[in-house]
């Protein structure tokens, strides 16, 4: 009898290939500029839609913000149709303005910001700080909620307890989650963008204090994914977790060309291709991350056997046994757990 795919959970719409900027370790690499045609995107949504189950749509790139008018019409797309769907954008900030605050707020579609640390640092690692940082100040005017996702590399790590108290001064941004870097396009082969274990060790030692007492004085906490994930993962009991979507298969990254990926930072290499949006690889799709799983020195870690896990195109794409960059992080805020714990 022949099986059903599994449900698309997380899509992932890249609605161009083209960026105003040109970050140092950028996964995408130097890629034609493409930008999605509307037919490739309602083909992907419907392949989405097809389980009936509740479903994130992603708009990522390249640089999204370069296509508003595109931005407009999937959401159009989506919300239109009464699809169950969730809707966010990952943008660099940098051409945020007062149509594309209407056009998130119209749509509820989430927002996402790339911020590698106060304006100096992130002026190091992708430029043009003053216009994301502008753009973070157009979302606080207009009281839209930001996460920020911050690429960790050996020029940040010892820099996170500054990106802690550059992020707080905005009350809108609600959340921060570190992304070691993937060592995949403008970043491959180059393992001195990765952090070292004691690098990460002494950013998170330095982190979480300055998060600890910027929360006394915030309305609104500020979380750090990974604390949540670690806090979750020591309180709950054992066993193995999903990283992601994408880990059990569940993920569909949509290349402008229609090629489809199991995972964004994937898309546009020819060869993780699972297909087209006309005709995908089930199985291959739901092998590809099998054997990706974090590996470190678990017997020591309190996170032995209830890990969070890792994402897994980081793990193939950086290798699998080398040191990993989130195994010093959840190890780190583990031990600041458990040490700060009250007894009994």
């Amino acid at each position: 009898m022949k099986r059903s795919p599994p449900p698309v959970r997380y899509l992932v719409l890249w609605l161009t290939t083209a960026c105003n900027l040109r970050c140092t370790y950028c996964y995408r690499g130097d890629q034609p500029t493409r930008v999605l045609p509307l037919e490739v995107a309602r083909a992907a949504l419907e392949l989405a839609s097809a389980s009936g189950l509740p479903f994130h749509v992603q708009l990522a790139g390249g640089e999204p913000t370069l296509e508003p008018g595109l931005m407009e019409a999937v959401a159009r797309m989506v919300r239109g149709s009464n699809r169950p769907a969730t809707l966010a954008v990952q943008t660099n900030g940098t051409l945020i303005d007062a149509h594309l605050v209407d056009l998130w707020r119209r749509f509820d579609i989430g927002v996402g910001v790339s911020v590698d640390g106060p304006p100096a640092v992130h002026e190091r690692t992708r430029g043009n700080a003053g216009a994301t940082f502008r753009g973070l100040a157009l979302l606080q005017c207009a009281g839209i909620p930001v996460r920020v996702t911050t690429v960790l590399t050996g020029f940040n790590v010892l820099e996170l307890g500054r990106l802690v108290l550059s992020m707080a001064s905005f009350a809108n941004v609600r959340g921060i989650g570190l992304d070691p870097v993937v060592l995949r396009g403008r970043a491959a082969g180059r393992e001195n963008l990765v952090p070292s274990e004691v690098q990460v060790r002494t950013g998170i030692d330095i982190l979480l204090p300055v998060l600890r007492d910027v929360n006394r004085y915030r309305r609104v906490p500020l979380r750090l994914r990974e604390l949540d994930s670690v806090s979750r993962a020591l309180k709950g009991g054992a066993g193995p977790r999903a990283y992601c979507h994408a880990c059990v298969g569940e993920a569909l990254a949509v290349h402008p060309d229609g090629t489809v990926y199991p995972c964004g930072q994937w898309a546009g290499d020819p060869g993780q291709a699972v297909g087209t949006v006309q005709g995908i690889e089930w199985g291959m799709l739901g092998r590809t991350f099998t054997d990706a799983r974090l590996q470190g020195p678990c017997g020591e870690c309190p996170l032995d056997g209830r890990c969070p896990g890792d994402c897994p195109s980081r793990l193939a794409a950086n290798g699998m046994f080398r040191p990993r960059a989130m195994c010093a992080i959840y190890r780190t805020i583990a031990d600041h757990l458990t040490r700060d714990a009250p007894a009994g």
